[in-house]
């Protein structure tokens, strides 16, 4: 029986309901997403059975390349939302290196005469007819058993009416229609060692460019492959990084981007000579790694971000490459990240971008390549990766975490709900697009990557243990104030929720269920037991506490504007957060009873905590390495750790220890004491952990959690599709 069809039947307490995607027991209704709706009934069709991980794949995904972590997660969901523990199932079990097994008995609901079996006409028609007698008031509508007579009359408006569904039908097809694409196959494009990311196809869709990271650590550059060849080459080299490749449109260049220790620049290098120029030298990097360059089709144009002048968001450039003259498109609303990942529609007459009013929360646009009014596409205020054409100029193709986990989505130019690709479907990201007939050929990076918290002890040199560890990334421990418990922001359960857990990693359960929103940067109070986060409900980040306990958070900042990583005044009684409400990235102060917030930096600041003794406040930078200070009454920034690294801005702490703080350098811990100014080691790693997330010390010094990650991966992926569009 397919299942898209299958009727609804009892699992256990709950009642499936397959065409609805939903589960329901007593009062609870939970809705799934399609795939983890897919995984039950391929469980379904073998109750009690176990059944092969790699046959659960083909069931569910038939036709896609994806790994094991998307089958997991899909697992982990039903879990969730049936309460069942892994460890004692009653739902589903595990069966190591096997496979799955539904322990839940099923049982099938009787069935009962449905309204459209005693409708002579069918519900759906008749709604339809309903409808037309609003515009054609002379038609009947039938009443049930009551047969429908036709008069002349009405036939020639019902004709009249249908002429003019079908016409609209057609059009609405032609111009944002759902297309008629059929997956041929997807395959692993690269597999090398290190990382493959940002792929882009030449003009005639025969060569993907991409971005090499080298599993050692060195610089990152651009590489380029064939679509039919094993072997990839090297198009540039040297000790800078290279990002975004994009295509001249005769195929004979790519333009890039690369940071060096001699600054930021655009450089063009020729594919046959490897030669290669600086074009332009922008003012400052945003978001190179999404996909920041792109090359108008008439081959005179490249468009990327950069910031004008002094203004602190980013805005769309265009850059002649005949007088090498730049232009600003966009502008962006004071306060905002600002505009990001443009790219040239097949035409050139437009440039699509997202801008963002903080980096996880972004919507996508539209301007004229002259520039002008931008037109909004989407509204969700989500988080989107980059972006590409579909070769027809009418549609967009763009990562997002939207459903959860970021996948590729389609939405056409003039609006509409986006629909999630039939490829791309987890941990997807950076797509782009090339078409040959009616071939459709779509590479994108996808990545995994195993994320712990791990304990490290004082004096242990290069060894820790693992507290929690998810292939769902757990990150930003905060320990609470009793040293046995912490909080953490974690993507276990599909979104990104502020989670809490025992010292020892027993007991993990969340604390918020925005389903949603991103929600993170959790930090416990230092009097009460009151964990303050930040989330982006209603398409702004704002600053929120919850109890320990749990319950329903308490907003404490609002407005058109956003609010991130808050942190708590000694006493509790005042917040500390980032915030753009004065038309940049500052620190801000606000009562914890309420009140209106107040600036307490000129410049930018992230992670704010006041000193012990509080007379200071200590932060990070967003762009820059370092930890800085300000006196709380006011006075001047200035530096006094030279370390994190730019990038690591929340591994780092003020405790009563000293400050803690993430040697990028050494790959170590090191305590520095304000007082002398000398910094000590505490511990070294065994690697860095990953960027942004961060670190919390134990109240009695000896320990402390952090960020790690491992086994990480993120390759490219070529799927091949034909289409009828």
């Amino acid at each position: 029986m397919s299942t898209e069809h299958r009727a609804p039947f009892q699992a256990g307490d709950w009642i499936v309901e397959p065409e609805l995607n939903c589960l329901r027991k007593d009062d609870q209704e939970k809705h799934l997403e399609p795939k983890v709706m897919k995984v039950l009934l391929a469980l379904a069709d073998h109750p009690n059975h176990v059944v092969a991980k790699d046959d659960l794949i083909a069931a569910v995904w038939p036709g896609t390349f994806v790994s094991d972590d998307v089958l997991t997660r899909c697992i982990s969901v039903l879990r969730r939302v049936t309460q069942d523990d892994a460890t004692m199932p009653h739902f589903i079990q595990t069966v190591p290196k096997v496979g799955y097994r539904l322990l839940a008995p099923l049982r099938e609901l009787p069935t009962e005469p449905s309204q459209e079996q005693v409708l002579p006409f069918p519900a759906p028609e008749l709604a339809r007819a309903e409808s037309l007698a609003e515009t054609f008031p002379q038609l009947p509508i039938p009443r049930q058993g009551q047969p429908l007579l036709l008069h002349p009359a009405v036939l020639a408006g019902l004709a009249f009416a249908i002429l003019v569904i079908v016409v609209l039908g057609v059009w609405r097809f032609l111009w944002t229609g759902t297309p008629r694409e059929t997956i041929l196959k997807t395959l692993p494009f690269t597999s090398r060692d290190g990382e493959q990311l940002q792929p882009a196809f030449s003009p005639d869709g025969k060569t993907v460019a991409y971005v090499a990271v080298p599993e050692n650590g060195g610089a990152q550059h651009i590489y380029i492959k064939s679509v039919t060849a094993e072997t990839s080459a090297p198009v540039t080299s040297g000790p800078g990084d290279d990002f975004s490749p994009t295509w001249s449109p005769d195929g004979t260049r790519i333009g890039y981007l690369s940071s060096s220790t001699e600054g930021l620049g655009i450089y063009v290098v020729d594919i046959r000579s490897r030669a290669t120029r600086k074009v332009f030298v922008p003012q400052s990097a945003s978001q190179w790694e999404q996909g920041a360059l792109t090359w108008s089709p008439d081959g005179d144009s490249l468009a990327f971000p950069d910031h004008a002048g002094s203004n602190p968001s980013s805005s769309i450039v265009l850059l002649n490459l005949k007088t090498l003259q730049s232009q600003v498109l966009t502008t962006p609303p004071d306060g905002w990240e600002g505009d990001l990942t443009p790219a040239f529609s097949p035409d050139g007459k437009r440039i699509a971008f997202s801008r963002a009013s903080e980096t996880a929360v972004r919507d996508l646009y539209w301007i004229a390549a002259t520039g002008g009014q931008a037109h909004q596409i989407t509204h969700e205020s989500a988080g989107i990766d980059s972006l590409a054409w579909f070769p027809d100029g009418k549609s967009i193709v763009f990562s997002s975490n939207r459903g959860g986990k970021s996948a590729l989505w389609r939405v056409f130019l003039r609006g509409g709900t986006p629909a999630r690709m039939p490829i791309g479907t987890e941990d997807a990201a950076q797509p782009t697009v090339s078409r040959t007939g009616n071939i459709l050929r779509v590479a994108y990076t996808q990545g995994s990557a195993i994320w712990s918290i791990i304990a490290v002890t004082r004096g242990a040199e290069g060894v820790s243990h693992e507290i929690l560890s998810s292939t769902q990334e757990d990150s930003a421990p905060s320990f609470a104030r009793d040293g046995l418990r912490f909080a953490f922001q974690s993507q276990r359960s599909g979104f990104q929720e502020i989670w809490m857990a025992a010292v020892d990693g027993t007991g993990a359960h969340p604390l918020t269920h925005g389903n949603g929103p991103l929600t993170g940067s959790p930090s416990w109070g230092h009097v009460h037991d009151e964990i303050l986060f930040d989330s982006r409900i209603g398409g702004h980040s704002h600053i929120f506490a919850i109890r320990a306990t749990g319950g329903s958070p308490q907003q404490l900042t609002n407005g058109d504007f956003n609010d991130i990583t808050p942190r708590w005044s000694n006493d509790d009684n005042a917040v500390y957060f980032r915030s753009n409400r004065g038309g940049r990235w500052q620190l801000w102060r606000v009562d914890r009873n309420g009140g209106s917030p107040q600036p307490v930096t000129t410049g930018d600041g992230i992670v704010p905590q006041e000193s012990p003794d509080g007379k200071f406040l200590y932060f990070a930078r967003g762009g820059e390495a370092g930890i800085w200070r300000v006196p709380v009454q006011g006075g001047p920034e200035t530096e006094v750790v030279s370390e994190p690294a730019a990038g690591y801005w929340g591994y780092w702490e003020v405790t009563p220890h000293g400050i803690v703080f993430l040697d990028t350098k050494q790959s170590s811990l090191r305590i520095y004491d304000p007082a002398t100014g000398n910094s000590t080691n505490f511990a070294k790693l065994k690697r860095l952990p990953p960027r942004f997330a961060g670190l919390t010390m134990s109240p009695n010094g000896q320990q402390i959690l952090l960020t790690d990650e491992s086994h990480a991966s993120r390759h490219l992926t070529l799927s091949e599709m034909t289409t009828g569009r």
